[in-house]
Parts: structure tokens; C-alpha cells; sequence
């Protein structure tokens, strides 16, 4: 909280900021729904407007908008931060962060440190997501305990979300479909390349689709319908999965690196999700 007030006061008080708009909370609009209708990420919204807590913003809120590109924000690092973390918060490339501050050696930076995130003047980013998934994903009030995204599929060649529901319902799953996500293959009625949003996410609660419990209350589960066993997944599956997977990046603040399978996680447990399925040919299409 101390950091994004200093910040707030440094951003406002310095002329660092070159314009700005008013922007009025709408019903059910998040600060990350906001940051992205002005193609700004939602760190920087949030320090500009000295927001501590950014699920508490109440309706008819006026936020200030820069309305012009900035040219530079102080940053302190802190406990857990990357240069990746740091960059991929702000919505821009860590080789920018590193260029802009001069840094020689990436992976030997300090808490307490101070660097400068160099501005951008980009127009507003273009997502992959069909425009019903994405007005539905920003009409959702994300909170700030989702550490990584765990990718998984469903080891069925054919399936869909509200069968998986049930199936898992009778299993003594209280919340039903353990996954908060579920992207189809084009199986049965569902489109190839159709994103399911589960209840779990609608309601922010944590994921059945881990074996810690420690890691379910942390984890975004994607299932992707298919056994990748047998082959890989479709290229609209893919699709999907990069776009769904670069709007919760921004939304919960989560780096590329978290971004992880099952298996990686229960390596002696299980093999899902499949050896047709490569994060590391993946990961490159969500890195910043």
C-alpha cells in the first residue's frame, strides 16, 4: 500500500503524466476491464489513481485516465518480483525493462531497489477472444489470490463442460466441474475452440482440479477437451487458450512462467495434459 501511494504522489506530483480523462465505474466494470478499454495495464491505473486495493471500486467512481503515453513510473521491487513479473504487471517487454535501466545482470535484482518502468504511447491492444468471451470475462470481479494458470486436458476424445459438471458433481464435488475453464475441441454441440467459464471462476473459487488443496486455492484450471495421448490439440484450441490465457495474465497480475501444466506440478501423479501438448512451443505465443 505505502509503494502505490509514493507512487501516485510521484506520478502526479512530478509531471510525469502528460494528460488525463475521467473515466465514471460502470455496473459490474473491473479496474482490469477499465485499464484495457484505454490500452493501459491495470498497475498502471491503479498507481495512477492511488487505488491500495484494487476489488474495492464502487460504482459511480470517477478514475483519472492519462490520456496521453507516460513518459516514465518509478518503481520499487519487492518481495517475489521478477523482471518478467514486473514487466509483463505493466504491460510491457522485459527487454524494454531491462534496456530502460540499464541492467547487465537481469536475474540479480534486489527488494528495496528502485528502477524506472519506461513508458509506451501503444494503441489499445487487440484480443484474440471472441467479444462475447471477453465482455464476459471483464464483467467478472477477479481477486487478487490467483497465482498461476495449470493447464490440463481432459484425456476424453469427446466431452464437454456441463457432462464434465455432472460427472464430477457425483464424484462429491460440492461446486461441480472442477476446472474454471474448459476450452472444446468441437465435440458434441460445442464449437472448436469454445470457451466454457465455470462457476468456479464466475464466483472466484477455488479450482478441484489439483491434488494439494494448497494449490487449488491459488490455481486457474484450464481444461482443454481431448486426450493429448493420442494427438494434439486442435489449432483453435490453441487459439483460445492464448487469448484466454494473456487477458488473466493481465488480469491477475500473473507472469508467463507461471503459466504450467499438471503434470509439471504432480510430476509422479500424472500425465496430463498429455504428450501431444508442448508448453515450452506454447509459452512463447503468451510471452511479453
Amino acid at each position: 500500500m505505502r509503494i502505490l501511494l509514493w507512487l501516485f504522489c510521484a506520478l502526479t506530483c512530478s509531471g510525469i503524466l502528460l494528460g488525463e480523462s475521467i473515466h465514471v465505474v460502470a455496473k459490474n466494470e473491473t479496474l482490469g476491464g477499465i485499464a484495457r478499454k484505454y490500452g493501459l495495464s491495470t498497475a498502471t491505473l491503479q498507481a495512477f489513481n492511488g487505488i491500495s486495493n484494487p476489488d474495492l471500486l464502487f460504482l459511480g467512481k470517477k478514475l483519472k485516465i492519462p490520456s496521453g503515453a507516460l513518459a516514465q513510473i518509478p518503481y520499487v521491487v519487492r518481495k517475489g518480483d521478477s523482471l518478467g513479473a514486473i514487466a509483463s504487471r505493466f504491460g510491457i517487454k522485459t527487454s524494454d525493462l531491462i534496456k530502460a535501466n540499464g541492467i547487465s545482470r537481469p536475474d540479480l535484482i534486489k527488494v528495496g531497489q528502485k528502477i524506472t518502468i519506461p513508458g509506451k504511447n501503444a494503441p489499445k491492444a487487440t484480443s484474440i477472444l471472441p467479444a462475447s468471451v471477453t465482455k464476459a470475462l471483464n464483467s467478472i470481479k477477479t481477486t487478487s489470490k490467483w497465482k498461476r494458470i495449470v493447464i490440463h486436458h481432459s484425456a476424453t476424445p469427446v466431452d464437454d463442460a456441463m457432462n464434465m459438471h455432472r460427472v464430477h458433481k457425483a464424484r462429491g464435488m460440492k461446486n461441480g466441474l472442477a476446472y474454471h475453464f474448459v476450452i472444446s475441441n468441437g465435440s458434441r454441440k460445442a464449437s472448436d475452440g469454445e470457451i466454457f467459464i465455470g462457476t468456479r471462476w464466475k464466483g472466484q473459487l477455488q479450482g478441484g482440479h489439483m491434488k494439494q488443496a494448497s494449490l487449488n486455492q491459488t490455481s486457474i484450471g484450464i481444461c482443454l477437451i481431448g486426450n493429448f495421448e493420442l494427438k494434439p490439440p486442435t489449432s483453435k484450441q490453441l487459439q483460445s487458450l492464448e487469448g484466454l490465457c494473456k487477458h488473466l495474465m493481465k488480469a491477475c497480475w500473473i507472469s508467463h512462467r507461471d503459466v504450467t501444466t499438471h503434470k509439471i506440478l504432480h510430476r509422479n501423479h500424472t500425465k496430463c495434459p498429455g504428450k501431444y501438448f508442448s508448453l515450452s512451443s506454447f509459452l512463447p505465443r503468451i510471452k511479453s
